[in-house]
């Protein structure tokens, strides 16, 4: 096969890749907040329903109180007694049923049945976006069972994490750690099962994504960069700078239970090194640009960060 078309197939595989993803991403997340909002739903019922009940209550008190204000009837003791322990009860149901967002979503991933259909949904999606991936690396039917295997247990601990740190059950700094020692197992893991050369490729497809969103990036800073364009130098620079800092890889949802003061400082790291980097070869106009965009790259990216802790009911790193 030429280059030019081993090319093409790379890019290809590429974009099956990617694709596939993002459509198994969004239709997990679809699944799992339709389930979310109805028991949500069903249990703010109740609880409204409770209230209700109090409320009723508390009516039947007052008009209990002006009548025996007036009659003197010792019932009234009783009454009180009565309205004391619906209010007492709807109180602890409210503790017990209001849950956050985060808690119920903990449950529905903690659940067996979605758990394992869940699995059988990712595996198939899988086998059929990596078809051209297996055809290309000439992978075994049974290598191939067992990269699928990989790549579904992968997915399948990380929700079990994520499951944890709603409920509370596992610490960050745990958390973080398995996160970390299962992505060297799985690398290792993986470039067993594909070989020298069905690891090279790999290497390659996802070196020319991390190529291409570079190139991306670096475009958007040239169209502000107004009279102090890039070189195409400076751009093949910076270009390399962006994607060593992409190669570093992004926060993930583990990432989500880290404190805020902590997660902006790694975020921050991260981004000062590009700056650093640049400084050798931009002008002083243009570092100014440069900074400029990354305070608004990192602003961005804490409200998108906050308001995915909201979401999930997260506060100072546990869950709401």
């Amino acid at each position: 096969m030429r280059l030019s078309n081993k090319m093409q197939v790379s890019l290809l595989a590429a974009g099956i890749l990617l694709a596939g993803w993002e459509c198994w991403r969004h239709v997990r997340q679809g699944r799992e907040l339709a389930g979310v909002e109805v028991q949500i739903r069903a249990e703010e019922q109740e609880l409204e329903s409770r209230r209700s009940a109090v409320k009723a209550a508390e009516q039947r008190n007052r008009e209990v109180i002006e009548a025996e204000g007036r009659a003197g009837n010792e019932r009234l003791l009783a009454l009180m007694r009565e309205r004391a322990a619906a209010s007492r009860s709807a109180s602890e149901s409210a503790a017990q049923k209001t849950r956050t967002f985060g808690g119920a979503l903990a449950s529905a991933l903690d659940s067996p049945d979605p758990q394992q259909v869940e699995k059988n949904y990712m595996r198939d999606q899988m086998r059929a976006n990596l078809d051209v991936f297996f055809k290309f690396t000439k992978l075994s039917p049974e290598k191939t069972e067992q990269y699928l295997d990989l790549e579904v247990d992968h997915k399948q601990r990380d929700s079990d994490r994520m499951a944890a740190l709603l409920r509370g059950s596992m610490s960050v700094a745990d958390a973080l750690s398995q996160r970390d020692e299962d992505r060297r197992q799985q690398e290792s893991r993986r470039r067993e099962i594909l070989g020298p050369d069905g690891t090279a490729f790999l290497d390659s497809v996802a070196d020319g994504m991390r190529n291409d969103a570079a190139q991306r990036l670096v475009g958007a800073i040239q169209q502000n960069m107004g009279g102090a364009p890039l070189s195409q130098e400076q751009s093949d620079k910076l270009q390399g700078l962006i994607k060593v800092e992409i190669s570093a890889g992004s926060p993930d949802n583990t990432d989500l239970f880290r404190p805020p003061a902590e997660w902006t400082q790694i975020v921050s790291d991260r981004q000062q090194d590009v700056v650093r980097g640049a400084a050798a070869f931009l002008t002083p106009d243009q570092m100014e640009t440069l900074k400029w965009l990354v305070a608004q790259d990192l602003e961005q990216r804490q409200q998108q960060w906050a308001q995915q802790r909201k979401v999930l009911g997260i506060k100072n790193g546990t869950q709401n």
